[in-house]
């Protein structure tokens, strides 16, 4: 799980990067004219959304080791 998140954390990243320079900067809006815009705009979305899954693969990795550690004890 912990790779997972990882994993997912990058992508967001990476995702988010993109819909900057390709929303934010004249290069990226010169590249993505007219209805290819919305590449960068969706990536953005994207972003948000392996954001919450990275975010919530790592609460549910902690949570279940919490929970193991809980049990041992008992």
């Amino acid at each position: 799980m912990r790779t997972t998140s990882l994993l997912l954390a990058f992508l967001a990243a990476a995702c988010a990067v993109f819909a900057v320079w390709g929303l934010g900067t004249v290069a990226g809006r010169h590249a993505f004219d007219e209805m290819a815009g919305i590449v960068p705009l969706a990536s953005g979305a994207i972003s948000v959304l392996f954001a919450l899954c990275a975010l919530f693969a790592w609460w549910r990795h902690a949570r279940l080791r919490m929970v193991k550690d809980i049990q041992a004890e008992a």
